[in-house]
């Protein structure tokens, strides 16, 4: 490998280190920096990219080279990433424009060059959420299971996802000692360790103490495989009959989304969710058009019976 590779290896493997330790970037987010990482620059898969434990200054030679091979690289990557959804082209260039970000400010390289790239427009999508008769078809598909361990966990999951629009991560990690059975409060690790306290509805917290005798984490001695978070919804989805596959992240959107129709403000909803921001949080205030043809008939002005409407 040349110098200049081996020095670009290295600063990526610094960089990592930066946003594992500093900005505290979830396992998931670090296996797709890494990947994105990898591809962009064409190491090969024997190349170690693992983080630093204890990152020690690089010192570059010639800035200029180094800035003229990232600028190749993704130049070359982005006819590659035509052919991939927007949403990943999007991931992988935030990755490439982070990584000149940090460059810079690190004084690893001389000029900020990020302007130099433009990601492509996403298209707005309206997340997937379930109706509330779909809820309700599943609370009756529960009623009829033989209760076991099995049930007790898969339910306690559900009412996480759905009862406390949970993250399936945060949902699988939660432990014994963070739940108070008294108060239906539960204290969540989110997002970049973020901690919140979020409540949860009776009948939701009552599916949770079925499994209050675990060790350690409510799911049991170890945390829930978020794999197997995905199977048991799933599953729930099949046995319910519904039309379209069921995974966790849809419960979220249900949650949201039911929230916002029930009559939430979009702050106390951000504090739910965990979110950062509140734009982060708008993208649920589409309403399903059966609640809104419902209000519309229900307020306009024109379903008042007077003498000026009954003449229109």
């Amino acid at each position: 490998m040349k110098p200049t590779q081996q020095t670009l290896k290295d600063l990526c493997r610094l960089f990592l280190h930066f946003m594992i330790y500093t900005k505290k970037i979830s396992e998931h987010s670090f296996k797709a920096y890494k990947t994105d990482l990898r591809e962009l620059f064409n190491f090969n898969k024997t190349d170690e990219l693992s983080p630093f434990e204890k990152p020690v200054p690089l010192k570059v030679k010639n800035t200029k080279q180094l800035e003229k091979i990232i600028k190749s690289s993704i130049e070359k990557n982005t006819t590659k990433y035509f052919k991939l959804a927007h949403s990943s082209q999007n991931r992988k260039m935030a990755v490439a424009k982070s990584f000149i970000k940090w460059l810079a400010e690190q004084d690893y390289i001389d000029e900020d060059f990020r302007h130099l790239f433009r990601s492509p427009k996403v298209p707005h999508r309206v997340p997937f959420f379930l109706s509330v008769d779909e809820i309700f078809s599943i609370l009756e598909m529960f009623k009829k299971e033989e209760e076991n361990i099995h049930t007790a966990r898969d339910k306690a999951l559900f009412f996480l996802l759905y009862g406390g629009g949970l993250r399936v991560s945060e949902a699988c990690h939660i432990k014994n000692k963070d739940i108070d059975w008294s108060s239906r409060t539960i204290k969540i690790k989110g997002k970049g360790d973020k901690e919140r306290l979020i409540c949860l509805p009776k009948k939701a917290f009552k599916n949770l103490k079925a499994l209050k005798t675990n060790p350690t984490y409510l799911f049991g001695s170890q945390p829930l495989s978020e794999r197997k978070a995905y199977d048991i919804i799933k599953s729930i989805g099949q046995k319910t009959g519904l039309l379209k596959p069921l995974h966790p992240h849809a419960l979220r959107h249900s949650f949201a989304t039911h929230m916002l129709v029930g009559g939430s403000d979009l702050r106390t909803l951000q504090k739910l969710l965990g979110h950062k921001t509140l734009s982060s949080t708008q993208k649920y205030t589409h309403l399903d058009l059966a609640h809104l043809s419902r209000t519309l008939e229900k307020y306009h002005p024109f379903q008042e019976k007077n003498k000026y409407t009954d003449q229109v």
